[in-house]
């Protein structure tokens, strides 16, 4: 890191006197990093010339690799800091695709007002992907979005159930009645969230019911699938928590038994920081009912 930062220096001074003198360090040294930096590249970083140092073509490719080095490092150090004074806490929940971002938002708040010093990752992702994540280590908690199988090593709370509705534009045709049943989706445009159990299951309830819906309309996130049905491009079968909210039309569809979960998942076992048991206890006691 020391030559990274030597050699950053004298990109931004083009003088070697110059940027030693700025990293506090005798010239000789300076110029012994940079040559073995040199030398670990297979080649010459800068042209030095009388009044004239400036970058060759590799040490111009190498430049911005360099800075997004040293500015990693740096922000790791910073980090690494914070730790040891108790300044920072760091939660790591990966929330599935299928669970509406306002509602997690509204958990997170509360953990921001009892843990001020919060860095936050949220990452998305299907359920089987978090799960795996939180078992690897790589997130604290997980929230799935279906009656997920869970490993054994995980404790898992449920949030709240929610039956499937049927959601469409206030254009749509089938936006006047006050019910559905499958047998109204026969042949009607449907947008789905792709790779989620939920379509599956309610692609099942059709074909039982011997009913042909054209699943033409697959999409990533939750977002799209109501910014496709707002558009009239199809109804969709969701959860009715994706939607509160926007002005797409819900309707029950009666003749089925799908509901979803909403789950909490960590790791049995493992310590909980301050953020971690924070958020278990802040998303137990909230009434999700009123969101879905």
């Amino acid at each position: 890191m020391h030559q990274v930062r030597y050699f950053l220096a004298v990109c931004r001074t083009l003088n070697f006197t110059k940027a030693a003198e700025e990293c506090n360090v005798a010239q000789p040294s300076l110029t012994r990093a940079i040559q073995k930096l040199e030398e670990e590249f297979g080649g010459l970083l800068f042209h030095r010339e009388r009044a004239n140092t400036h970058l060759t073509e590799l040490g111009r490719a190498m430049l911005p690799h360099l800075q997004r080095t040293f500015d990693a490092a740096q922000t790791a150090r910073q980090l690494a800091t914070g730790f040891k004074k108790g300044d920072v806490v760091h939660l790591r929940v990966g929330v599935s695709r299928s669970v509406p971002s306002d509602t997690v938002a509204g958990v997170l708040g509360g953990v921001q007002q009892a843990v001020p010093s919060l860095e936050l990752t949220l990452e998305a992702g299907a359920d089987t992907k978090l799960v795996d994540e939180a078992v690897a280590g790589d997130l604290d908690l997980f929230i799935t979005g279906d009656d997920t199988e869970l490993p054994e090593k995980v404790h898992s709370w449920t949030l709240c159930r929610e039956p499937l509705m049927a959601v469409m534009a206030e254009t749509h045709p089938l936006a006047k009645a006050k019910t559905l049943s499958p047998n109204d989706f026969d042949g009607v445009d449907v947008v789905e969230l792709a790779n989620c159990p939920i379509a599956a299951r309610f692609r099942q309830v059709c074909s039982d019911a011997n009913v042909a819906p054209k699943f033409l309309r697959r999409v990533a996130s939750c977002d799209q699938v109501v910014a496709l049905v707002r558009e009239g491009l199809g109804v969709a079968a969701l959860p009715s928590s994706m939607v509160v909210g926007t002005d797409l039309m819900v309707r029950p569809i009666e003749g089925t038994t799908i509901d979803r979960a909403i789950t909490l998942g960590t790791v049995a076992g493992r310590k909980f920081s301050a953020a971690s048991d924070a958020f278990v206890k802040l998303a137990r006691t909230r009434d999700w009912s009123k969101s879905a």
